[in-house]
């Protein structure tokens, strides 16, 4: 069997520094048995930015791909991919550093299952505080549903910082959830899955990146998050965001309802029992994941989670989808 063509592709824009640590990983990293170019596709960093690129480009075996498409970087990809010749290509962000066996685990899979898509972890790491802790671990929980969708055959989401694919697949369903600025990665695999794709998990091996900073860039990133849940091609990944959406805010309502109605038992049973289950799934894919960590000071997220969950529902009707095209 002829071996698989793959190229590794990076999607910058103004991160040079996030730009240098993602290469100096990607060199660490144990090497496939055949070598993968280096693409970075420059999604029009600004000219003090280029600079760097340029310095980059001597420390590094690596392609500068400066894109000739409109700003975005669902623009860059359907102007770049067309002018892939790999089979492959193992896409990810430039603030993201690969885990050292990454490469080997890619190839692994290419090789023995021979996938459409292969999805792989995706690890957030806190930076400074709770907020910051509060994304890492809700993003773990994702990761969670995402695995275990995917270990049943189904498929809710995929993260682009972590994903092989062919162009040639990408570009053919590219026009799908073309209104919003972003999830590209989620409505192209859900499609695949829709087609019957064979989509593959890679839970062990995957990237590091790092959670929002604060309170209003985590918000900003979950209302983006949610509001491209309505146009999703998978009934089950919409019905399990509505799920999320309707449970939290129930929560929220009943605490609010409670000094007037006589439901203050089955809420607070309901609410403890959600805690102690979300807990335990959480710890045992911890281990998985290696996010032990995050369930520090879990009580306390846990009980932050569907008040922090409302504000989101609440903000989403204000956010149209060409704001997010211009953000």
């Amino acid at each position: 069997m002829a071996q698989t063509s793959v190229a590794i592709l990076i999607v910058h824009r103004n991160e040079p520094e996030a730009l240098v640590s993602c290469l100096k990983h990607l060199q660490e990293a144990e090497k496939p048995s055949s070598k993968w170019p280096i693409y970075v596709l420059d999604d029009h960093s600004s000219s003090q930015y280029t600079k760097e690129l340029e310095k980059i480009r001597q420390n590094f075996e690596v392609k500068i791909v400066p894109s000739e498409a409109l700003a975005g970087k669902k623009n860059a990809l359907a102007w770049f991919l067309p002018q892939m010749k790999e089979e492959f290509v193992l896409q990810t962000d430039a603030d993201c550093e690969v885990d050292s066996d990454f490469l080997i685990a890619i190839e692994a899979h290419l090789a023995r299952q021979e996938p459409d898509v292969i999805v792989a972890r995706v690890r957030m790491f806190p930076t400074r505080n709770w907020w910051s802790r509060l994304a890492a671990l809700d993003h773990m929980a994702l990761q969670l549903v995402t695995f275990s969708a995917l270990n049943q055959g189904k498929l809710v989401m995929a993260a682009g910082a972590a994903m092989a694919y062919r162009p040639k697949d990408y570009l053919r369903h590219q026009e799908l959830g073309k209104a919003w600025a972003g999830g590209e990665d989620t409505f192209f695999t859900q499609a695949m899955a829709k087609e019957g794709a064979k989509i593959v998990a890679e839970p062990h091996y995957g990237v590091n990146t790092p959670a929002p900073e604060n309170f209003k860039a985590l918000v900003r990133q979950r209302i983006r998050w949610g509001a491209k849940s309505v146009d999703y091609p998978s009934l089950l990944a919409k019905s399990l965001a509505a799920s999320v959406a309707l449970i939290n805010l129930g929560i929220v309502l009943g605490i609010i309802l409670s000094p007037f109605f006589e439901i203050n038992g089955f809420l607070w049973y309901f609410w403890l029992y959600k805690i102690g289950w979300d807990a335990f799934l959480l710890q045992r894919f911890a281990a998985l994941y290696g996010g032990s960590g995050l369930l520090r000071g879990y009580l306390i997220l846990a009980l932050l989670y569907p008040f922090f969950i409302a504000l989101v529902i609440l903000l989403m009707p204000f956010s149209s989808k060409k704001k997010w095209l211009a953000s």
